[in-house]
């Protein structure tokens, strides 16, 4: 079996190759001249080097391929429109063209919770309907997983979209070392009382998802929405970290309100500057630590069998000793 993944020097595609090859899987993995390719050279890869925004070579790329996964994507909360377009929306639709001519046997699209809005969450299921936000990510985010799910409704391609909630784990460069250097340096204040739920999956767990979406049946043309089924709060994650590390628990906070406008603030002016980093505080991160992020992952559980094996207790103490 032929596995092609996009993404695959990243965090989930680097992790997801690993499971891949363990299982006997040949790996064909789409990265960047400039990415460090040193763990699928390891895995003994075929690593092609074709843009996104290169439709012949993606189809060249994708002959003999039995399975695509989608891990590619531009990512962040500071990010400009043409260029997430370009990748998110543009080089997804070029990948599913290839994809159909080549004929693959499945293609599992990593897409994300965000699409789901940038509100309130309670038990919110995969199939509650898209909310733009104005979010460059998560609107781009939403464009794609339609043109996806449009494939396969008009064009009979065996797609599944997987979204992944906040994911953490080795090798992550994004969600938990920019959390422990705020920890770190004293600058880490809870926005709110910090009860909020977090939708947080360790690595592990979503690589599970993604094995399983990739070879059964009943997961064509669905969208399934992963989280950790062990529910944790900001305050709980936080104190966790420090219980782990030996460290004294932050006690400040932020009120809610405060924090909006001073992220309002702050983007406004980042924007207006055309400043090329975010500010340290954004609606995305206030979005990530002041909203109650609870999704029902219940189809995920029944159709995929998933049972989330790894708690967020468990996931941080690897995670943090390794």
């Amino acid at each position: 079996m032929l596995a092609f993944i996009t993404g695959a020097t990243g965090f989930i595609g680097s992790h997801l190759a690993e499971r891949l090859a363990s299982k006997g899987y040949r790996l064909r993995c789409l990265a960047r001249e400039s990415s460090d390719t040193a763990i699928l050279r390891r895995l003994n890869a075929e690593i092609v080097t074709v843009d996104m925004s290169d439709k012949d070579g993606l189809r060249k790329a994708l002959e003999g391929v039995d399975i695509v996964y989608h891990c590619a994507g531009v990512v962040g909360e500071w990010l400009f429109e043409e260029e997430a377009r370009r990748v998110n929306i543009v080089g997804t639709q070029n990948l599913l063209d290839a994809s159909v001519d080549a004929k693959v046997k499945r293609f599992v699209h990593v897409s994300s919770l965000a699409v789901l809005g940038m509100k309130h969450h309670h038990n919110t299921p995969a199939d509650a309907p898209y909310q733009l936000t104005g979010d460059i990510y998560s609107d781009t985010k939403i464009e794609s997983e339609k043109i996806v799910m449009d494939y396969y409704e008009r064009k009979g391609l065996p797609v599944v979209v997987v979204r992944p909630g906040f994911v953490f784990g080795t090798r992550d460069r994004r969600f938990l070392p920019r959390m422990l250097e705020m920890l770190d340096e004293n600058k880490f204040a809870f926005l709110g009382n910090g009860n909020n739920i977090m939708n947080l999956v360790y690595i592990d767990n979503l690589i599970d998802v993604l094995m399983e979406a990739g070879v059964n049946k009943k997961a064509i043309g669905r969208k399934y929405n992963v989280s950790n089924k062990d529910k944790v709060t900001m305050r709980d994650f936080v104190y966790m970290i420090s219980d782990i590390r030996g460290t004294k628990k932050p006690t400040k906070s932020i009120p809610v309100p405060l924090a909006k406008f001073i992220a309002s603030s702050l983007e406004f002016y980042g924007r207006l500057t055309k400043s090329q980093s975010p500010p340290f505080l954004t609606k995305a991160r206030i979005k990530v630590a002041s909203l109650n992020l609870d999704f029902d992952i219940s189809k995920t559980m029944e159709d995929l069998g998933y049972d989330s094996k790894i708690t967020i207790r468990e996931g941080l103490a690897r995670t943090l000793k390794s």
